[in-house]
């Protein structure tokens, strides 16, 4: 259903062809469909610890299937060099406790989600939902916690000279010589109030509109640095002072990058090579949520978890497409559409709970006005463009089975045919009721 979008899920059975989707309604009816999806669970909501509780989650609803999708998408892949970590987000307005708020961001509303991610394709690696802080947030910070929660499978496997990338949110000095002494390489921008950084930007910590200390007034192009221990600090100034951490690259390794001058034109300015490192290295979480939304089969709901369980079916496919794309072995991937459709079909593999040859279900229906003309007004649920239109073409068809009559059955009285206009996929009795369904 991320192919068709459609404002309803009813129409992909609609019995106007402007909206029914044949590969949909082919497989079930609409309420065999509805059935499921109401049944549809994940987790024994018997057993849920209550609040209170040892073991209470507030993802118990989720929590097997997301534990298992982490599973297979760190068994599915080998480890990347180069991997990001960031947050992206599951956009959902409905009530949850679960729900945070954003207001720089594009979806401003919904659940947050951290995410490990290659730098290079977007490949999900781990993912995590924000449910709040914890209590053992404290000490090492909420940010610190999450990039420790995201690594640990890394630290497990003994994943050697893997280069880590993340924001300011996350970025820290101990942070930082964790994850060196944990074999795991870091770059980072890095907020100007954390508290152990060196004494070059301790100095710049006053109030806005005081002058710069004499150690940060740097023309464009300069950066000044300072190492301790394993971490390298550096102060760039491109249009505004840039503030990196690194465990990767030394500060005096440089390159040279273009920008744009007031007049237009390019020029080169120098540039140290771990910040440069890191502006490639860090959009792998921002690459796979655009791959994610790009055909996504999010619908509404008002259990709040199914949006996460949405959100877990694009993550495998997005996953499953970027693993077929750089396959070796496949010499011509296919694109995002293509994939999607391919695995549609193969998925419905020619099934059918139907019994017998499907029919369009009647969603134009309205109400039928009361009195004795009733059914001479009535709109018998086929729209006025299909019924009335090319009369000529309406041919009578024989049916495998008695099926009600459209235009002269009632919920009190039925009545049954083996007679369908074949173009309007509706049985109807031969005579009269087949030429008045279509005056």
């Amino acid at each position: 259903m991320g192919l068709h979008v459609l404002p309803n899920v009813t129409l992909y059975w609609s019995s106007d062809p402007l909206f029914c989707v044949k590969e949909v309604a082919d497989v079930m009816p609409v309420k065999r469909f509805k059935k499921i999806l109401s049944n549809l669970h994940i987790n024994d909501n018997s057993k849920m610890p209550k609040r209170n509780e040892q073991g209470f989650d507030k993802l118990y609803k989720v929590r097997p299937l997301i534990d298992s999708m982490n599973d297979a998408f760190q068994n599915s892949a080998s480890c990347s060099s180069s991997q990001s970590i960031d947050e992206c987000m599951i956009k959902f307005k409905g009530r949850s406790t679960l729900k945070q708020y954003m207001p720089k961001k594009p979806i401003k509303r919904g659940f947050k989600v951290w995410a490990r991610c290659d730098s290079l394709t977007g490949y999900l690696y781990q993912f995590e939902v924000y449910t709040g802080k914890k209590d053992d947030t404290t000490e090492v910070g909420l940010g610190a916690s999450v990039v420790k929660g995201l690594c640990k499978k890394l630290i497990e496997q003994n994943a050697e000279n893997t280069h880590v990338a993340f924001d300011n949110f996350f970025a820290s000095c101990e942070l930082m010589q964790f994850l060196f002494e944990k074999n795991i390489y870091s770059t980072a921008t890095v907020r100007q109030d954390r508290t152990d950084l060196p004494e070059l930007i301790k100095s710049h910590r006053k109030k806005k509109n005081t002058p710069k200390p004499a150690a940060l007034k740097l023309a464009k192009g300069q950066h000044k640095w300072r190492v301790n221990k394993n971490v390298a600090f550096f102060v760039w100034m491109d249009t505004k002072l840039v503030y990196v951490l690194s465990t990767a690259y030394h500060p005096r390794q440089k390159k040279t990058c273009k920008r744009t001058q007031k007049d237009g034109t390019k020029s080169d300015i120098a540039c140290p090579l771990g910040i440069l490192e890191y502006t490639k290295r860090m959009g792998g979480v921002d690459r796979f949520d655009q791959k994610r939304g790009t055909y996504p089969i999010s619908r509404r709901s008002k259990r709040w978890w199914m949006r996460i369980f949405y959100f877990l079916l694009d993550a495998a496919i997005t996953n499953a497409h970027i693993l077929h794309t750089h396959n070796d072995r496949v010499h011509n991937p296919i694109g995002a559409l293509q994939f999607r459709t391919d695995l549609a079909r193969n998925l419905i593999n020619n099934y059918s709970s139907r019994k017998r040859r499907v029919s369009v279900l009647p969603n134009f229906a309205t109400k039928r006005p009361k009195g004795p003309t009733s059914r001479q007004k009535s709109i018998y649920g086929i729209p006025d463009e299909i019924r009335l239109n090319d009369v000529g073409s309406h041919m009578p068809g024989e049916l495998p089975s008695y099926r009600r009559c459209r235009a002269c059955s009632s919920k009190a009285l039925g009545k049954k045919s083996k007679i369908e206009c074949v173009k309007c996929k509706v049985p109807l009795c031969i005579a009269p009721c087949f030429a008045q369904f279509h005056t």
